[in-house]
């Protein structure tokens, strides 16, 4: 009996001697990564007790801030589901998107942690505190480019011009961050309409005509005396200008309205006629300078938006010499392999705006430390090279204004008194050739010495009236300068 006993004893320490280096190993080796599970309850439990910091819009009002249930948990609320785009959202389940992405660290408070801090809170059991965000955004301008949108499927981007402040962001269809974890497999599942891709810093769009605007910013640039070449270039009657062009089983045309006389190249492009622009290299434009333009515009590449990630679609082939006609012809429409974001197009026209020098774009400029009133500005680039040469993007602007004053779209956009310079284009995209409209323009707000712009990108999904697309921006510059 005795040495049954010994032998139980002896079976018992070794089990118990398992549970202790399994115990150990899992407390031990192993702590880091239990405590970094997704599913370990205490760091859900954790994440929810953070009060993260308030998003603001421009003039204090909250577009986001974190609410105590009685439970003692945080959840958060966005009082206005059309800033969703710029906003983005929070969720313990599906993580961040938007302001809440790019500053997920100010607004948790890991900006502020400290070990002294962390242990303060533990000891007092008081809940994280993460930092208010000030973003750029101008709520008056966000629920006017919203409302005038209305059900249409596309983009819009509003921006304040040198600072590079942007002022709005649509993105349609759009999705309630309120109600995004109850939602998210429906959102997540609807491929067709992707209600949480945000099309003004990630939609691939056909240009289409829309690139016309960077095809004459070649063309004038290709000159060597844009003084004395540039009106001629601008104002010279183009032969066959309402020649069809086809690209890719397409049939491109000028817009409906289209006087039947002679036109400029000036005309021509508020017009919206292709014709000129896929004859380009017949007035000294090179496929390498016109590839040189795509790249310096950034229209190669993902479109800088300070503190964010943005995308751009895949390179397409290099433009060269010994590159074929057809593919060059399908290039200069802008009916190619190139596709561009809202946000790369309105890099191109707030440069333009700004006498051909880039401005950077931002969403947020300033943060406020828990418990504090003071905002501390946000570092943004301070480099901003030219884009364009000064007198090319004269040279467009006066185009632009002209475009303003006699085209049936691009008019659209103006109210009131509003020194309005603007471009209607329509682009087709995918295998159905679905039908885009564009406006790209800015306004003129200046009110001193510095020169001041709104600018505007919009672009409509399935839809071939520019009128559309010139509307929505009317809307979004009216309420950016005040124009009833």
């Amino acid at each position: 009996m005795t040495r049954e006993l010994k032998w139980v004893a002896l079976a018992a320490l070794l089990c118990f001697g398992v549970v202790t280096i399994g115990a150990a190993y899992w407390a031990v080796v192993r702590a880091d990564s239990l405590r970094e599970r997704s599913d370990n309850a205490r760091n859900v439990i954790a994440e929810q007790r953070i009060r993260r910091g308030a998003i603001l819009d421009r003039d204090g009002e909250q577009l986001a801030y974190s609410e105590v249930t009685e439970t003692g948990l945080a959840r958060r609320v966005y009082p206005y589901p059309q800033a969703a785009a710029p906003v983005g959202y929070y969720s313990v389940t599906y993580g961040t998107a938007g302001i809440e992405a790019a500053f997920d660290a100010e607004l948790r408070g890991d900006d502020q942690a400290s070990a002294w801090r962390d242990l303060v809170d533990d000891l007092l059991h008081r809940a994280p505190q993460g930092s208010d965000v000030r973003s750029t955004v101008d709520l008056d301008v966000q629920l006017a480019a919203s409302e005038a949108f209305g059900s249409h499927s596309g983009a819009v981007v509003v921006a304040h011009v040198p600072s590079g402040r942007v002022l709005a962001m649509v993105s349609q269809p759009n999705y309630d961050p309120n109600q995004l974890d109850a939602a998210w497999e429906t959102l997540a599942r609807d491929v067709e309409t992707s209600p949480l891709l945000n099309r003004a810093t990630a939609g691939q769009y056909q240009p289409g005509g829309a690139l016309q605007t960077v095809v004459l910013a070649a063309m004038l640039a290709a000159q060597s005396d844009l003084s004395q070449q540039g009106g001629y270039v601008l104002n010279s009657e183009v032969p066959d200008v309402d020649t069809p062009v086809r690209v890719n089983g397409l049939e491109l045309t000028c817009l409906p309205g289209t006087p039947s006389r002679p036109l400029t190249l000036a005309e021509a492009y508020l017009f919206g006629c292709p014709a000129p622009f896929a004859r380009a290299m017949e007035s000294g434009l090179t496929p390498g300078h016109l590839w040189e333009r795509l790249d310096a515009l950034g229209l190669l590449t993902s479109p800088v938006l300070s503190g964010f990630t943005t995308a751009a679609g895949s390179p397409p082939p290099l433009l060269h010499d010994e590159t074929p006609s057809e593919e060059l012809v399908a290039a200069l429409t802008g009916q190619g392999d190139l596709t561009v974001t809202p946000l790369q197009m309105l890099q191109v026209i707030a440069a333009i705006a700004n006498q051909g020098n880039a401005v950077p774009l931002h969403l947020v400029d300033a943060v406020r430390a828990p418990g504090s009133s003071e905002w501390e500005s946000l570092e943004l680039p301070a480099r901003r090279p030219a884009l364009l040469r000064a007198d090319v993007a004269s040279a467009v602007r006066l185009t632009m204004l002209q475009a303003s004053a006699q085209s049936p779209y691009v008019s659209q956009a103006r109210l009131g008194d509003l020194v309005l310079y603007g471009h209607s284009a329509l682009a087709y995209g995918g295998p159905d050739a679905t039908p885009y409209v564009w406006f790209a323009g800015f306004a003129d707000v200046t009110e001193s010495d510095q020169p001041e712009a709104v600018a505007v990108v919009v672009v409509i999904e399935s839809e071939d009236d520019p009128a559309l697309a010139a509307q929505v921006a009317g809307a979004a510059l009216a309420a950016a300068v005040g124009v009833e």
